[in-house]
């Protein structure tokens, strides 16, 4: 079999029994030969392709558009921070809703490389709303809210969404109202978290604190000097007993990393576990995928 066939093959296997958005083919981490500049995601109707080095991959394009399910093939060029996009089957409109477990987000291809809803936490926003039921939570570096949506969902009695960007914001407060949500019990912080302390402090003290930043976000945040600022704030953030998710995707990074600086900066946080990311993204290098570590502020191991 070569190459193109096996990263076609895999690509056509997911999407049979995709049951909403899931990644398709998750080349970038480096386990199909021949396609690691390249990233295959279906947000239903349509499949987004990112391509990091140019390539059309024109196998992968006719394969998928050959589906009845497919109503449209959108490719992504992604040169650095620079992303050009266009559709190359089909249309896909500038912003559609997708279903996952029953809610729906907005998805933006067009914009950037993000488009709205980050497959690999799927998982992780379960184990949330699973948990979420009559807590009040804390999401550091929101972003569309996603996971704020899964909290309400879960019954959370309130959300606080921290992120700098008010456009995000804007966006997550949308993925709310068009779920039918419960505003009140929603609040956005459209603020720089290094300068909201004192703010965050006096709306806490949480039973649930979600820390998800950027690997590098020039201007805002950048891991190898941030990420233990944040860390040394989490346990006057949350309750003694409170859960702390701390994630980091970095393919530089590993868990050594995150283990390091809660030691150093957080050290009445107890690591609970390692929580289980999206299979759809797996990575020759277990180390370089995202990494989610369950934190207990004061509380000894529990696993």
């Amino acid at each position: 079999m070569t190459y193109a066939a096996e990263a076609t093959q895999v690509c056509l296997a997911r999407l049979e029994i995709a049951e909403g958005p899931r990644r398709l083919l998750h080349g970038r981490g480096g386990s199909y030969a021949g396609h690691h500049q390249v990233v295959v995601d279906w947000y239903p109707p349509y499949v987004l392709i990112g391509s990091f080095d140019g390539g059309e991959y024109s196998d992968l394009v006719g394969a998928l558009s050959a589906r009845s399910e497919v109503e449209g093939v959108l490719l992504q060029m992604r040169r650095g921070r620079e992303t050009s996009a266009k559709s190359v089957m089909g249309h896909v409109p500038e912003e559609f809703l997708v279903k996952e477990r029953s809610l729906a987000f907005r998805i933006r291809p067009y914009r950037s490389q993000n488009v709205g809803l980050f497959l690999d936490m799927a998982p992780i926003r379960d184990w949330v709303r699973e948990r979420a039921l009559n807590k009040k939570i804390l999401n550091l570096f929101a972003y569309t809210c996603a996971f704020s949506v899964y909290a309400i969902a879960g019954g959370a009695e309130v959300v606080f969404n921290n992120d700098m960007s008010r456009p995000a914001l804007d966006w997550g407060r949308d993925n709310h109202r068009i779920n039918r949500q419960d505003l009140g019990r929603v609040k956005m912080l459209p603020h720089n978290v290094f300068r909201s302390w004192g703010k965050l402090s006096k709306l806490g003290p949480y039973d649930m604190v979600i820390c998800d930043p950027p690997t590098l976000q020039r201007g805002s945040f950048v891991a190898e000097t941030d990420y233990g600022r944040v860390i040394k704030r989490l346990t006057s953030l949350v309750k003694p007993g409170g859960d702390v998710l701390v994630c980091l995707n970095s393919p530089f990074l590993g868990r050594q990393f995150i283990e390091d600086h809660v030691t150093r900066w957080g050290d009445k946080l107890t690591l609970q576990g390692w929580l289980r990311t999206s299979t759809d993204f797996n990575e020759a290098n277990t180390e370089a995928g995202l990494k989610v570590g369950h934190y207990r502020n004061g509380l000894a191991d529990r696993r």
